[in-house]
């Protein structure tokens, strides 16, 4: 049996326009079938990518929907 300090968090996060998009999505990767869940509420989100001194608005300033999923696995 696996320790629970042998163990991490994976996550991956979908972003779509609509919250049914990133379940499809969800799906259609099999995620449930590598054991990842839903880590929180789905939501809309504006994002924004920095590296060092720059900053830049992702897709146009528009809100998207976020959705993230995790598991535990070895480490």
């Amino acid at each position: 049996m696996t320790q629970s300090s042998d163990m991490r968090d994976e996550y991956i996060t979908i972003i779509a326009p609509t919250a049914n998009e990133a379940m499809a999505q969800f799906k259609a990767r099999g995620l449930a079938d590598q054991g990842y869940s839903i880590a929180g509420r789905i939501g809309r989100h504006q994002f924004t990518l920095v590296g060092g001194e720059d900053t830049q608005e992702l897709f146009s300033g528009a809100g998207m929907i976020a959705a993230t999923f995790s598991r535990r696995v070895a480490s």
